[in-house]
């Protein structure tokens, strides 16, 4: 169910999202994963406010917050245009397409959570191929989508309460206290 309201309140929320993104990604990075695991795996916490988008404001405002988040997070970390930030740019789209295309299907945020950061590895891996022409890039998927169920489990679960409470929050977008 997408919340109605009126422009100014949309437009606030998705500059808190837009912003929320761009600090999770910041603080993600500072996260130290042990290359032991899965080399350059991440949880997919700025995946976090796409998925909040989609669900409160609906397709068009989380694809805005995504793109947004993805360019702010690279000129700020300095990676604007590098293969860092293509990596994120396709991984964020593909993610908003993903979470788009199977939320016409469930309700459940946590499935739609997983199956985005499924996307969004595969979209990473798309454009990895693009760059380094080879297509045994392809078999990293293979250690990337257990990790990547797990993390979109994970964050859909955060997603969840975040969405509950903006839904039942007295302020929530419809502007009355």
């Amino acid at each position: 169910m997408v919340i109605q309201s009126n422009k100014i309140n949309r437009l606030i929320y998705i500059a808190i999202l837009v912003a929320l993104g761009t600090v999770l990604h910041g603080l993600e990075a500072l996260i130290p994963l042990p290359n032991l695991f899965i080399p350059g795996a991440k949880l997919g916490f700025a995946n976090i406010v796409t998925l909040v988008a989609l669900i409160i404001l609906g397709e068009n405002e989380a694809l805005l917050v995504t793109i947004l988040r993805v360019f702010l997070g690279g000129l700020i970390s300095g990676n604007f245009f590098n293969i860092g930030f293509f990596l994120a740019l396709s991984g964020g789209l593909s993610a908003w397409f993903g979470m788009k295309m199977v939320k016409k299907v469930t309700e459940s945020v946590l499935i739609i959570s997983m199956f985005g950061a499924l996307f969004h590895n595969t979209g990473q891996i798309l454009a990895a191929f693009g760059y380094i022409q080879s297509a045994h890039i392809f078999w990293y998927l293979l250690l990337l989508y257990p990790f990547a169920i797990m993390a979109g489990f994970f964050t859909g679960y955060l997603s969840s309460f975040i969405i509950h409470y903006v839904k039942n929050s007295s302020t929530s977008m419809t502007g009355k206290s």
